[in-house]
């Protein structure tokens, strides 16, 4: 997305009048990295684990939003069935969380109101969100939460951080909830006066009193809400957004957001504790989902939660205040043809041009290790026609999509379908070496970190800061399962509504998706079609990762086997019975004789163990180790990815996208084009 996104801002307008080409190299025949995705059989979508935009991704859907206007498939692709951004996403306001109980697991579904913003809004991508944004929309968030849960409606709540949220529902609220719920909020908010007041000024005995008095009275509030699950819950969240503003307050953060940097040496649990949060808020279904969001735990082990504090609390803000629309946007297709096959057409019809089956092997410095003089460059395949006359689109149910193996009648031999692989043992059928001067005068990396040991091994010789950044900033393999199914969510005993993404739930898959929306974007049999589809995603412990591509899978394959025979369940009550999960629920071709559990072969599985393919961390203490895209120390060479310096250190789309235009920005201001930080 990096990559794209860097030739996107730099082929706008009359580009050729700066630039002579601008070129694509990729491994394979796919776009899209991590957020590649396929077609398999009965054009099922093939993802490598569970994508979702966020509210606040303004970056993002500014440029996918320019992209599909300037794609305008209403008028050049009028059959096409996703031909504007709005039919490409939608929002998509449920979040489930998963609470262990001494009974089991207990799910719930929170539902966030929406407003009437649009992300992508020219300039919201710079905009800040201010300390007074941030305190202001966490009391409009425990208004709404405590409204919803007072007025009932099947242990489903609706919650509120949003710039412009709506007339509350339930009027008939019963009085007692509002009040213990506004009673917390106050109790808390003189108790973060106090603590401020300490903070500032001289502590002195009246302050030490008033802190204790206030601290026995949230105590005794805090015994009688946790009484419930409902009142638990509100706790949890009343303490999670006092604490964050608490240690705002008395850090100095809340006066000075650029600040929150100097905490990121901290776990971001780490810190909430040494504001005041409670052991139960800390092990609580949000936090626990905040980590799950983003593969949040050291060497892919779930009992090693890590995350730097300063952007957890910044992501927190962004995620729960910020959001234009719906907290979440779903893509209404695989995001491989929700984003990057429209960026792709966009692209390849601007004249940028692609080189597929081309694999980047290594780059090599000049003499004086200050700039890159040449790359080396594996050919994969020959493409009739020569190497930019690849079109790598399929069209299914008229969407223009990729497919799941290379287009042989397009080369002049058959691809081994592993060629995007770090492993394949595909031999190559030639290679080529691009040197500077001749073949480049910039060149952007836009690879995952993952790759960088292995393709600028000099690069990391010659630098310390390449040496600390490998060292430092920090990668985990992911795995994930997707199965079609023969009955409904209702029938399989789900009672939290539609359209839900939930996490926090039982390893290994701590997070599942309803994603059955994708049906009618599939090419299913009309008479004998699935009902539903879900996505299960985690991290993937390192000791699994490093056995290697085969063994890695096996293990995702039976990881996924005793899931659904075990903790699913709890989710899906129908879906099991007294010997284990009922494996006639998973679709199969008519007339498989595949009985239990290798029934569960004809479902899509993946262990996310290539280099390419593992998500990049936000540990304590890693943030300073990255390199800003325009910073590498090297003359000619610019950094794209999400694992940059882009001001959104997270790995996420929306970080890819702005290290794009920071990179696209860099390479102007190094060809002396525009002035350093210019838009």
């Amino acid at each position: 997305m990096a990559g794209l996104v860097t030739a996107w801002e730099l082929s706008a307008g009359s580009w050729r009048d700066r630039f002579a080409c601008i070129t694509v190299y990729q491994r394979g025949w796919r776009l899209g990295g991590k957020g590649a995705s396929s077609r398999g059989r009965h054009g099922r979508i093939e993802e490598h684990g569970l994508h979702v935009l966020l509210g606040y991704y303004d970056a993002t859907f500014r440029v996918l939003r320019a992209v599909y206007e300037e794609l305008d498939r209403t008028h050049t692709d009028p059959d096409c069935p996703i031909r504007t951004w709005q039919e490409a996403f939608e929002p998509s306001s449920a979040i489930g969380l998963a609470e262990r109980t001494e009974q089991g697991w207990d799910t719930f579904v929170t539902r966030f109101s929406r407003n009437e913003a649009l992300p992508g809004e020219p300039g919201a991508e710079d905009a800040e969100l201010t300390p007074l944004d941030v305190a202001t929309r966490a009391v409009r968030l425990l208004v709404d939460f405590h409204r919803s849960l007072a007025a009932g409606g099947g242990g489903a709540v609706v919650l509120s951080g949003s710039p412009t949220p709506p007339t509350a529902r339930g009027a008939g609220s019963a009085l007692s909830g509002m009040w213990l719920t506004g009673l917390a909020a106050a109790l808390e908010a003189l108790r973060m006066a106090t603590e401020t007041s300490r903070a500032f000024l001289a502590a002195g005995p009246f302050a030490d009193a008033a802190h204790e008095a206030l601290g026995a009275l949230r105590d005794g509030l805090a015994a009688a809400l946790v009484r419930t699950p409902a009142g638990r819950r509100t706790w949890q969240l009343v303490d999670l957004v006092v604490a964050n503003l608490r240690g705002m307050l008395v850090e100095g953060l809340i006066e000075d957001p650029d600040r929150y940097t100097v905490i990121d040496h901290l776990d971001y649990r780490e810190w909430l504790a040494r504001h005041g949060a409670a052991p139960e808020t800390l092990d609580s279904p949000i936090v626990r989902g905040m980590y799950d969001l983003v593969f949040a735990y050291e060497d892919g082990d779930p009992n090693r939660p890590r995350f730097a504090a300063g952007l957890g609390l910044h992501l927190a803000g962004r995620m729960l205040f910020d959001f234009k629309g719906a907290i979440f946007w779903r893509m209404l297709a695989g995001m491989g043809e929700a984003v990057m096959a429209p960026l792709y057409e966009a692209l390849a019809r601007r004249g940028v041009e692609f080189r597929f089956f081309h694999r980047l092997d290594g780059l090599h410095l000049a003499a004086d290790l200050a700039s890159i003089a040449a790359i080396d460059i594996g050919v994969q395949a020959d493409v009739r026609g020569g190497p930019g006359a690849y079109q790598p689109l399929v069209r299914f149910g008229g969407l223009p999509c990729w497919p799941d193996a290379p287009l042989a009648e397009q080369l002049t031999a058959p691809a081994a379908p592993d060629l995007e692989s770090f492993w394949s043992a595909a031999p190559d059928v030639g290679s080529t070496v691009l040197r500077v001067g001749e073949d480049f005068d910039i060149a952007v990396l836009a690879v995952s970190l993952g790759m960088v040991p292995h393709v600028c091994s000099e690069l990391v010789t010659a630098s310390p800061v390449w040496q600390t950044m490998v060292a430092k900033v920090r990668t985990v393999a992911t795995q994930s399962f997707q199965v079609w199914l023969t009955e409904d969510e209702g029938q399989l005993g789900w009672r939290g509504g539609a359209d839900v993404t939930l996490s926090g739930f039982a390893e290994p898959f701590d997070t599942w998706a309803s994603m059955s929306h994708l049906l009618p974007r599939e090419t299913w049999p009309e008479t004998d079609a699935p009902h539903s589809i879900a996505y299960f995603c985690s991290v993937l412990g390192d000791d699994v990762a490093e056995a290697g591509p085969q063994l890695a899978a096996a293990q995702v394959r039976g990881a996924a086997i005793r899931f659904l025979d075990g903790d699913v369940g709890s989710m899906w009550p129908a879906a099991v019975d007294g010997s284990g999960f009922r494996w006639d629920l998973l679709w199969d071709e008519p007339g498989s004789v595949a009985a239990g559990a290798a029934r569960f072969d004809s479902q899509y599985w993946r262990a996310n163990v290539d280099p390419s393919d593992r998500y990049v961390q936000s540990l304590p203490g890693s943030g300073a180790a990255r390199i800003a895209p325009g910073d590498t120390g090297f003359a000619n060479l610019v950094v794209a990815g999400d694992w940059t310096a882009c001001g959104l250190d997270a790995g996420c789309v929306e970080a890819a996208t702005r290290s794009g235009v920071l990179a696209a920005r860099a390479v102007l201001h190094r060809l002396g084009l525009v002035a350093v930080g210019a838009p």
